[in-house]
Order: structure tokens, then sequence, then C-alpha cells
């Protein structure tokens, strides 16, 4: 074999190599993004937001700057409509018309720390809280 085949079959053995690895790590690469999404769970009950499975009422949602979080949120009060909203932001799930019913809203915190509110648009005296990033 010449030296310019040797050359070739080895690139091309490179290459092979080169596409494995890629293809090998293309699934972690696109898992990482939705990895990357800490999920938040609000329950609305009694006219109240409840992280799912505690027990403090309309509880601080506390971010990192930049983070990326989804929040769902349920609605567990029969005949309420309830929604949750980030209005500085311009978030809001859609309203949830009835017990059972669940949404979620995908949102970026952002880079600076500070406080906003988030509300239940429809019952925003009772049920009202803070996002802190911090």
């Amino acid at each position: 074999m010449t030296e310019r085949a040797r050359s070739r079959v080895f690139a091309a053995g490179l290459l092979v190599t080169a596409a494995a690895v890629v293809a090998m790590l293309l699934p972690m690469v696109a898992s990482s993004e939705t990895a990357g999404v800490r999920e938040i769970r609000l329950v609305a009950r009694d006219m109240t937001f409840y992280v799912e499975g505690q027990q403090e009422p309309n509880p601080t949602i506390a971010l990192r700057p930049g983070e990326q979080v989804r929040i769902r949120i349920r609605n567990e009060d029969a005949g309420m409509r309830h929604d949750f909203a980030v209005q500085a932001w311009g978030v809001a799930s859609r309203m949830l018309d009835d017990r059972g019913q669940e949404d979620s809203v995908l949102l970026r915190a952002p880079a600076e720390p500070g406080t906003t509110a988030y509300v239940c648009t429809p019952h925003s005296r009772m049920m009202s809280g803070t996002v802190r990033v911090e």
C-alpha cells in the first residue's frame, strides 16, 4: 500500500470515529436543554396558591438569575377559575375553568436580582405572592 493510500485510509478512519463520537454525544446535548429546566408545581386551592405538597400559602418563589423554570399550575377549586401570571414579565397560563385542569408556563428569570409579583388574575387580592431572583 502506498503512503498516499495509507493516508486516505487513516483520514477515513478519523472521519468515521469523529462521526461516531458526535452520534453518541448528540442525545446528551439535546436532553440537557430539557434537563436544565427546573419545574415548580403550584396548586390553586381554597383561593390560595401552594407549592404542591407544602402548606405555606402564596409562597415566595426563589429563582437564580437567568434560570429557566417551568411552572405547572393545577386548579383544585371546584367552580372557580384560576390562572398564574407574572404580569411584569408578560407570562401567564391559560385560565383553568374547572377542578383538575392544569397548564404550565415556561419562563427565564431576569439576569438581574430583584422581586416581582405573581398573581391569579381574577383573584389577585387573595392569590398573590412574590418571585424573587437572587
